[in-house]
């Protein structure tokens, strides 16, 4: 079954990249018809999401400083471009966070996943590892691609590119 969550992983990703392939510096922060979650911010956030699971399944993190101020859940995103680092810095993280947790999940025994969640408050939700992993590397992902997409809509920009 992890095999199948990591090959989805990996989708997300490769779609991560091709929704933001021709999407220029300025493009990045930009909030048509009132869309607030524009590509850095979205990018920024799946990268501390994916540092937040590295961290769930034991890894050290890797985060830039000050990404954790920028990309924290329910911060506000900014219009100015000087206020996120370039995408390419973005997509390099974000491939990292995925590399890592995906090396980590073929190794592990999966056992570890079916450990209690160690949040009391999550675990109501999410009460293994594996489930909050999982829903970590797929829907949350998605949820979150999905509206990169939407913004690329709202932008006119049509479909992302196929890579």
């Amino acid at each position: 079954m992890i095999k199948h969550v990591i090959d989805l992983y990996r989708f997300n990703l490769n779609f991560a990249h091709s929704l933001v392939k021709d999407i220029s510096l300025e493009q990045m922060v930009q909030q048509p018809h009132n869309v607030v979650n524009h590509p850095a911010w979205t990018l920024g956030h799946l990268v501390m999401t994916a540092n937040g699971l590295t961290t769930l399944i034991g890894l050290d993190a890797n985060i830039p400083e000050g990404w954790d101020k920028i990309f924290v859940t329910g911060s506000i995103p900014s219009g100015s471009a000087a206020d996120y680092p370039t995408k390419e810095e973005l997509l390099s993280n974000l491939s990292a966070a995925h590399d890592r947790n995906t090396t980590a999940l073929e190794t592990t025994d999966l056992a570890f996943l079916d450990q209690p969640h160690p949040n009391e408050k999550l675990r109501k939700h999410f009460p293994t590892i594996g489930a909050l992993a999982i829903f970590l590397m797929t829907s949350h992902e998605m949820d979150h691609l999905g509206q990169l997409a939407a913004w690329r809509r709202a932008m006119g920009l049509g479909a992302a590119p196929r890579n």
